[in-house]
């Protein structure tokens, strides 16, 4: 049986080669903690892979947000469900479960202005991309400037029901 020195080097080598650095910054001092409290070495690794994967979704999250253009303070954390009435509460949860992008279904909002539409699109948008997808928010009249001077690899491009602009 190899000793934990034995591996040691191999095992930070690998750690650089894989590009894990959080792994591999916090490695050494979490090996020595380990020793000092006897914990079993695949405890150890364990717990950084979790620490690692969590610095990997963070990373992969913060340029998602930025790309979305999604309004930050619009979240679920502050969107007050507990106003609704309770079958439109329902239709909310299975909207924030996001399953209609698998299904290619659209989401259509209607309500009175100041209703929370725009406010609970912006918190589905941060669901999907705490997913991993990738979003866009925009409103409709700026998305159709863009998409008037914006050169497109299209060429043509329809779009139906204008009637909602």
């Amino acid at each position: 049986m190899l000793e934990v020195w034995q591996l040691e080097e191999p095992l930070t080598q690998s750690l650089k080669d894989l590009c894990l650095p959080t792994v591999h910054v916090r490695y050494e001092q979490r090996v020595d903690r380990a020793r000092q409290d006897t914990l079993c070495y695949g405890n150890c690794l364990a717990e950084r892979m979790e620490r690692e994967l969590e610095v990997w979704r963070q990373n992969r999250i913060a340029p998602l947000l930025r790309q979305s253009k999604l309004p930050l303070d619009n979240n679920l954390e502050t969107f007050y469900l507990m106003r609704l009435p309770a079958e439109v509460a329902a239709q909310v949860n299975a909207v924030l479960d996001c399953f209609f992008v698998d299904r290619t279904e659209n989401v259509l909002a209607f309500g009175n202005p100041g209703s929370g539409k725009s406010h609970l699109l912006c918190a589905t948008g941060q669901e999907l991309i705490l997913q991993g997808r990738q979003v866009l928010f925009a409103p409709c009249n700026l998305l159709m400037e863009e998409l008037l001077k914006t050169p497109w690899k299209y060429d043509a491009l329809i779009i139906d029901n204008t009637g909602y602009v």
